[in-house]
């Protein structure tokens, strides 16, 4: 079988879902063929654009969200059941690999995209995998498109969400994520027991375009050293890691540790060990917490984009949301935690009632056999 997953670099967790399945399909159909395609970046100049000033604001301003997030609600009227920005690109694409199965792990490769696609192969199957939590104002329009034939979901709160918009005929199966087996594989491998005299593990987090507010969390975490060791994320920004590496050395009294981009395995591991992990309400970062088990302090600086009160409602119908909007947050946060575990332990135990999982076998035959009676 030929699949093709169309996926863009505008946010962590739409990559992670394609090539989460690239792995899977790989394992599961050794003699098939797997593409995983960036879209946006590729077809046209003008999607390209879009998606580097998506990323510039979330470095930068993540206000900015609030106008950019409602402008491109609009994205699908430059698609009337076709595609204007980067078509012949597309076209090609379909016609070289003649994939038997098109799945999209992007609101904005769904319109036009799919009308276009069965136009090139008549008997292509379309599925979108949904990468959200929940729904809602900040759940984007552009996921939705009556050519898919299945809207594969994380959770039950998207499906009805789906089904309150008014897609009735589309199968929503709510299957959960999957992760890259590497990331499962090390999740399921049993932790050593942490030392009584180790330090709480606090991990900073980064998304993969290395965004962070490091040097100004550690600034007031000082007070602290000591009682905590830290875990610094820079993603692919040397020049990020540097400037912690350097920070390290003139506050020798804090435990840090700055840590590049890190595998799958990599990452699981740091879940299973983090005491807390502070990163923005991203899904991809979310839906991995959720899986391992582990606190998250979402980082609410520079106001919450819209797309990431999906991940933030979740958790909050669950009475599991923390969130900072200020370095002193942060601080006073993990003192309350420090100074009274048993506020911590109660939050712990209750992250731990409600984990994410995937049926996988239910995912393995909707992508290979094409069955979605669960829908």
């Amino acid at each position: 079988m030929r699949v093709l997953i169309f996926t863009s670099s505008g946010g962590t967790a739409h990559d992670a879902a394609a090539y989460a399945i690239e792995a899977w399909l790989k394992r599961w159909d050794p003699d098939g063929e797997v593409l995983v395609e960036h879209v946006l970046e590729n077809a046209s100049v003008f999607t390209r654009a879009g998606v580097a000033l998506y990323n510039w604001i979330q470095r930068h301003g993540p206000w900015m969200h609030q106008i950019y997030w409602r402008v491109v609600e609009f994205e699908d009227v430059t698609k009337p059941g076709t595609l204007l920005a980067g078509r012949f690109y597309v076209i090609r694409l379909l016609r070289r690999l003649q994939p038997d199965l098109l799945i999209s792990t992007h609101p904005h490769i769904n319109r036009g995209h799919f009308d276009l696609a069965r136009r090139v192969c008549p008997n292509l199957r379309c599925i979108t995998c949904c990468t959200e939590l929940d729904g809602g104002f900040g759940f984007s329009r552009n996921w939705l498109t009556r050519s898919a034939d299945v809207f594969w979901t994380l959770t039950p709160e998207v499906s009805a969400d789906v089904r309150r918009r008014g897609y009735k005929r589309v199968p929503v199966p709510a299957l959960g994520p999957l992760f890259d087996p590497a990331f499962e594989e090390e999740l399921a491998r049993p932790e050593r027991g942490i030392s009584a005299d180790q330090l709480p593990l606090l991990v900073l987090g980064a998304g993969a375009n290395g965004a962070n507010n490091h040097i100004r969390l550690l600034d007031v975490l000082l007070p602290l050293a000591g009682r905590l060791r830290v875990v610094a994320l820079c993603g692919r920004r040397q020049a990020a890691l540097d400037q912690l590496r350097q920070w390290a050395e003139q506050h020798p009294q804090l435990s840090l540790k700055p840590l590049g981009f890190q595998g799958p395995a990599e990452m699981a591991k740091l879940y299973k060990q983090a005491w807390a992990m502070v990163a923005r309400p991203g899904a991809r970062t979310a839906t991995e917490a959720l899986a391992a088990g582990t606190v998250l302090i979402f980082n609410g600086f520079g106001m919450t984009m819209p797309q990431e009160l999906l991940a933030r409602r979740y958790f909050q119908a669950r009475q599991i949301d923390c969130c900072i909007r200020k370095p002193q947050d942060l601080l006073d946060l993990c003192s309350r935690w420090l100074d009274h575990p048993e506020r911590y332990q109660t939050l712990k135990a209750q992250v731990g009632r409600h984990p994410l999982v995937a049926d996988r076998e239910a995912i393995r035959s909707l992508l290979l056999d094409g069955d979605f009676a669960k829908g």
